[in-house]
């Protein structure tokens, strides 16, 4: 799971839902107000998929009740849909719907789904579009200092004591093979590294769970950090503070970033031109 599936009241569910939508890619706000041909109506999550050719609109109605959402509940928000325009509605609850309530959304554009049902419904391409482009990110920090061949670093080993060198070779040794692995979820835009059996590709498919995921990769590469987390958010912050932890012993060893001009030449290269 992406998140706690039982957020402890409305907002946070609001809250919740509304970062998952931002995370895959869509503008969403929450507790947006929207014009209906009989005046106003708040809605809790309000989402539009910029990239869609037809600016697909998305209205979530959030209800951390502890009992299941009746039919009543989904009575209004068809109104609310239909006089909206939205292209798709979610009812997201702790219990998802009544039976009832089930079978009156048949054949419509509106779906019941617990929190955790939305995220499993999402977990693919928050996978692709946020979990790996920012562990990835993190990643590439530290493979600067530990890949085999880098010129800046090998001009900075030159002027530095065998003993600090010594020091390196064993940062490298703990960090090495931890960092090289993580860097390759940076990678999971090329659809062919993917689809290539035997490949690094089968890093990047979409873990069932965080046990299941922490048991085929983080016990094997990580094994001087134990990790806790119980979700996919917490255990990607978790990552990237491992990861910044690792960067900054290099940095203590070289005394200072010495890759910072690079990466600032190269934050104005991608930067587009303004007139």
């Amino acid at each position: 799971m992406i998140d706690h599936p039982y957020p402890p009241d409305w907002r946070e569910l609001q809250a919740g839902v509304c970062r998952l939508f931002c995370e895959i890619g869509l503008n969403a706000v929450i507790e947006k107000t929207l014009t209906t041909p009989r005046g106003v109506v708040e809605v809790d999550v309000y989402a539009v998929d910029e990239a869609s050719v037809d600016k697909i609109q998305y209205i979530v109605e959030c209800k951390n009740w502890q009992e299941a959402i009746p039919k009543a509940v989904v009575h209004a928000f068809t109104t609310v849909m239909h006089e909206t325009g939205a292209n798709l509605g979610f009812i997201v609850s702790q219990k998802g719907l009544q039976s009832g309530a089930v079978a009156y959304t048949n054949n419509t554009n509106i779906v019941g789904l617990t929190y955790l049902e939305l995220q499993q419904r999402y977990m693919p391409v928050w996978w692709d579009r946020y979990f790996c482009p920012l562990l990835g990110d993190a990643a590439d920090v530290l493979m600067d200092y530990v890949e085999p061949f880098n010129s800046t670093r090998s001009r900075k080993l030159g002027t530095m004591s065998d003993k600090d060198i010594d020091r390196w070779r064993n940062l490298v040794a703990k960090y090495g093979e931890f960092g090289a692995t993580l860097s390759f979820f940076n990678m999971g835009r090329y659809q062919n590294l993917r689809e290539n059996p035997g490949s690094m590709g089968s890093l990047l498919d979409v873990p069932s769970n965080v046990e299941e995921f922490r048991s085929r990769l983080l016990r094997v590469i990580c094994r001087h950090h134990e990790f806790t987390s119980e979700t996919f958010r917490e255990l990607l912050e978790e990552l990237r503070q491992v990861l910044a932890a690792a960067v900054q012993e290099f940095l203590d060893l070289f005394g200072e970033d010495i890759f910072r001009d690079e990466r600032e030449s190269a934050a104005v290269a991608n930067c587009p031109a303004t007139t």
